[in-house]
């Protein structure tokens, strides 16, 4: 296999990860919504309050994007040259 065919696959893996991951939060902004807070009792088992993970999925959410659009401005780099992991 040649160092371009295999620079190709690695992009492509890349690109079809960063999709999968994204498709993965439609249950999980589904999930946040269902949540109600619970205040409670002191030293007790706490879980994060929707309104955080909201934020957290927002925050998230925009990385994934942010990668993508990066990966798709050096597309042509990524699929000429040798990756190093």
């Amino acid at each position: 296999m040649t160092n371009n065919r295999k620079a190709e696959e690695r992009f492509a893996n890349l690109v079809n990860s960063i999709d999968f991951v994204t498709e993965q939060f439609g249950p999980l902004d589904k999930l946040i919504a269902r949540m109600r807070e619970n205040p409670a009792p002191p030293g007790s088992w706490r879980v994060t309050p929707p309104d955080e993970l909201r934020k957290l999925l927002t925050k998230v959410q925009q990385n994934l994007a942010a990668l993508k659009d990066r990966a798709a401005r050096y597309e042509t780099e990524l699929k000429t040259r040798e990756w190093e992991v």
